[in-house]
């Protein structure tokens, strides 16, 4: 997904950024419900151009190359990272929460 590929360019190119950290958060939350992002964090640390990224994540099943696939390979690129942890529970509950395309 090119939302998802944009994202995680700017989170390894600018890594350890408040910022980055949390559009990692934003991502890892529009990729599954078990993690969340604070909207109050988002309008105080975000730029412009991250907060239209932030903004793409919040409405991602509208994007028009929706893929439960490149969601789950987010989450783990995002846990390579660092950035999140999956443990097997959450990787568990992620199967049963459906598809959403």
């Amino acid at each position: 997904m090119e939302i998802i590929d944009t994202v995680l360019a700017q989170i390894t190119e600018n890594q350890g950024a408040g910022s980055s950290v949390l559009l990692a958060q934003a991502l890892a939350s529009a990729c599954s419900r078990h993690y969340s992002v604070s909207l109050l964090d988002a309008s105080v640390k975000l730029d412009r151009n991250s907060m239209d990224l932030f903004c793409r994540l919040a409405a991602i099943s509208k994007e028009p190359d929706f893929s439960n696939a490149a969601q789950d390979k987010a989450l783990r690129r995002l846990r390579d990272l660092g950035l999140i942890d999956i443990d097997e529970y959450n990787e568990y509950l992620d199967t049963l929460d459906g598809d959403y395309e």
